[in-house]
């Protein structure tokens, strides 16, 4: 059995992706930022490349994984423009 040593002895390990959670965490827990696990994979789709340059989500073994804290502020981003959106086509039909 052979036993795997550091380089820094004492260094304290960083956990791997610590920062990252499974996807089900948009709509599981308490007050999950989507209400259905439909609605969150569809956003997951919508946002897909916003996401990936904000280095919000990541694939590990097969399983997509989130960074909650960046992909709250892609989601809030991309809400935002779309709210903006719908109200400068609002007032162009208004004129």
């Amino acid at each position: 059995m052979s036993i795997i040593k550091t380089k820094a002895k004492g260094s304290p390990f960083a956990p791997f992706m610590a920062e990252f959670v499974p996807l089900n965490a948009l709509w599981e827990g308490l007050q999950p930022p989507y209400p259905s696990e439909h609605s969150a994979r569809w956003a997951f789709r919508k946002l897909r490349n916003e996401l990936a340059s904000a280095q919000a989500v990541a694939t590990h073994c097969g399983r997509n994984m989130i960074h909650p804290q960046r992909f709250a502020e892609v989601a809030e981003r991309a809400a935002i423009a779309e709210f903006s959106n719908r109200v400068n086509h609002g007032l162009e039909a208004n004129e």
